[in-house]
């Protein structure tokens, strides 16, 4: 058995998720939408178009990937499926990378699906931009590489698809929805000299606000974050804010991922 055997089977499995069909849907619905009634207007910079399907893409893939990788892999944990693929001469490696890659690309197939379907749909009755569109995907997919990451680390650490349910849903809530509140609540109580530097980290501790700031760096609309972090939007503009930007992908992307792996190869040696 190989890395490329269990991906397969991953895929498989995920295609047959009705989680999966079901935001299929959904994702491709809303980005038609978005798209449609945005299409009168130009897609160039950041608009009220590219930040609703900005605001989308940051809103659904992250709860979709947490929702499908955590409990396809905690699933198999409570089968025994994970047990039986540790019999076989392969290295807990593999078996994770198999994982990966075979979640991955069921998960990718609603991307390829919601994007593909509205730009067939829109270039048939009007015009659209191709080359937004492609910067969104291939953004979105950046996004959901860094989540399943996360998500095949919280399928490590829970024993059940209820725990892994309430965990994809607490990390998903924490991202999303707490994380600008508390990073806004703590620049109010640290020095304002403090300000600049907690708001340029914060955007590397979380995968959402990394893709959200540099989707609005790579349109060239860095203003809108104003005056305040003008420093940040200069430095991000540069080469080396976007090699920083790339190391922090990879970083979210492997180091969960490592972490998972340790401790599956740490349960096989038991």
């Amino acid at each position: 058995m190989t890395a490329w055997t269990i991906a397969r089977e991953e895929w498989r499995m995920a295609m047959r998720s009705k989680w999966l069909f079901s935001f299929a849907l959904l994702f491709t619905l809303l980005a038609f939408i978005i798209l449609f009634f945005g299409s009168q207007n130009e897609f160039a910079g950041f608009n009220r178009t590219t930040a609703s399907l900005l605001n989308l893409s940051l809103f659904l893939i992250p709860l979709l990937t947490l929702l499908i990788g955590g409990l396809l892999f905690s699933g198999e944990k409570e089968d025994g499926r994970l047990a039986l693929f540790m019999t076989y001469p392969i290295s807990s490696l593999s078996v994770m990378a198999g994982k990966f890659i075979g979640l991955f690309l069921s998960l990718a197939s609603v991307l390829l699906i919601g994007y593909g379907f509205s730009y067939i749909l829109l270039s048939a009755i009007g015009e659209t931009s191709f080359s937004m569109l492609a910067l969104f995907l291939g953004l979105s997919l950046l996004l959901m590489m860094m989540y399943l990451s996360i998500a095949l680390f919280i399928g490590s650490l829970v024993s059940s698809r209820l725990m892994a349910l309430g965990s994809a849903i607490f990390t998903w809530a924490f991202f999303v929805l707490f994380y600008e509140f508390i990073i806004m609540g703590l620049v109010t109580v640290t020095p304002p000299a403090w300000t600049l530097g907690i708001l340029s980290l914060s955007v590397f501790l979380n995968p959402v606000e990394l893709i959200r700031v540099f989707t609005i760096i790579f349109l060239g609309s860095g203003t809108i974050f104003g005056p305040s972090i003008y420093d940040f939007t200069i430095w991000a503009e540069s080469s080396a804010g976007t090699m920083m930007f790339a190391a922090s992908c990879l970083a979210w992307t492997i180091i969960p991922i490592f972490i998972a792996n340790t401790k599956l190869k740490r349960g096989r040696n038991l």
